[in-house]
């Protein structure tokens, strides 16, 4: 079991570096955009960002805290809530290529005394026991080769009372086998397909509740907009990364997200570790 979750987690590093400087078609965000109807004309980043405050208000942090972002990409919505929320950041992934480069652009926003970036692998965090004032999953937890592994650790690096506020993507629908092999090959191996299945690691690691939103329909236009928005820049990106990578990644994404769009949904869960409960050395 411990050799496959470790080809796993490779899987996903793999994934990640290989898609790599692509993330500047999402302006540095790798998770959806929120819309409150479908009149709701908020332009595509700005949704994004959206997204990003709706999960800041729910860490209910307070400045000068510390905050656990697992699975940090390159740290675009860390920097946007260390300034907004003058906290710290300490940002794990497991692809070297985002290390690298979140590291780079929190040195250029003069943000490196407030976030730090280091390569970790959630199942076993390198962190003591009640560090942390709260944590962040932000679209991580699917790509997840062991979720309760990750929760575990989470609950361990937490003080008693902080909250880890994290996303999943559920199966809305039946799919084939064909279609639940594409899901693996872009890192959502095992998707949830109701809320208490999603929130089932988290409380077996010890996490009460507190919120479980289903975010479905008011996250859906987001996998339409950025198959536009990649549209609209395929030719700057030809130039800048060659032609053969961006055919091989327009395929692939656009595989994946239509079927996103059709069978997979969107929740955002709020959890909080119980006052009074200490952790132990998992």
């Amino acid at each position: 079991m411990a050799e496959k979750t470790s080809d796993r987690t490779e899987e996903v590093a793999e994934y990640y570096d290989g898609v790599g400087e692509l993330v500047e078609v999402v302006g540095g965000n790798l998770h959806l955009g929120y819309w409150d109807d479908d009149q709701d004309d908020t332009p595509f980043l700005e949704a994004m960002s959206r997204l990003t405050w709706m999960v800041a208000e729910r860490l209910a942090l307070r400045p000068g805290e510390r905050l656990l972002d697992v699975g940090c990409g390159v740290a675009e919505p860390a920097m946007r809530l260390v300034e907004r929320l003058g906290i710290s950041v300490s940002g794990i992934t497991v692809s070297r290529w985002e290390v690298q480069q979140a590291t780079a652009d929190v040195a250029r926003a003069g943000l490196s005394g407030k976030i730090s970036i280091s390569w970790a692998d959630a199942a076993a965090l390198p962190f003591s026991n009640e560090e942390f004032d709260a944590a962040l999953a932000f679209d991580s937890v699917p790509n997840s080769p062991d979720k309760q592994k990750w929760f575990g650790e989470i609950f361990r690096v937490l003080r008693p009372g902080g909250r880890v506020v994290y996303s999943e993507y559920p199966a809305i629908a039946d799919m084939t086998a064909a279609q639940r092999e594409v899901l693996r090959a872009n890192t959502v191996p095992d998707p949830p397909t109701s809320m208490d299945e999603a929130v089932a690691p988290a409380v077996s690691a010890g996490f009460e509740v507190l919120e479980g939103l289903d975010c479905s329909d008011r996250v859906r236009r987001f996998y339409t907009a950025f198959l536009q928005r990649f549209a609209d820049q395929r030719a700057d990106l030809s130039a800048a990364y060659g032609k053969d990578r961006i055919d091989a990644f327009e395929s692939g994404i656009t595989q994946m997200f239509e079927l996103c769009r059709e069978k997979i949904g969107y929740y955002l869960i709020v959890c909080r570790k119980p006052s009074g409960v200490g952790s132990t050395t998992i």
